[in-house]
């Protein structure tokens, strides 16, 4: 039976995941087509321009991927 911090580690987990959707590949994707990132993501990270365009949202998933891979050390480690 899964343990509550594993079920918490879980939670956090799918929220860094969520935000990288959110902030990184989106965004990333909207740069890449040509439409510019939305208006959450200037609101957050101002208005982009050159090649931050494209790193700010790559930064954000690298970031995201990060956290994911320490909060599945933390689980694993708990365990």
């Amino acid at each position: 039976m899964e343990t509550s911090r594993a079920r918490t580690i879980d939670g956090l987990q799918g929220l860094a995941a969520l935000l990288g959707i959110t902030f990184g590949v989106i965004p990333l994707a909207q740069v890449l087509f040509g439409a510019g990132p939305g208006a959450l993501f200037r609101w957050l990270l101002g208005q982009p321009t050159g090649p931050m365009a494209y790193l700010l949202p790559i930064i954000v998933v690298v970031v995201m991927v990060v956290v994911i891979a320490a909060l599945e050390f933390v689980k694993r480690r708990g365990s």
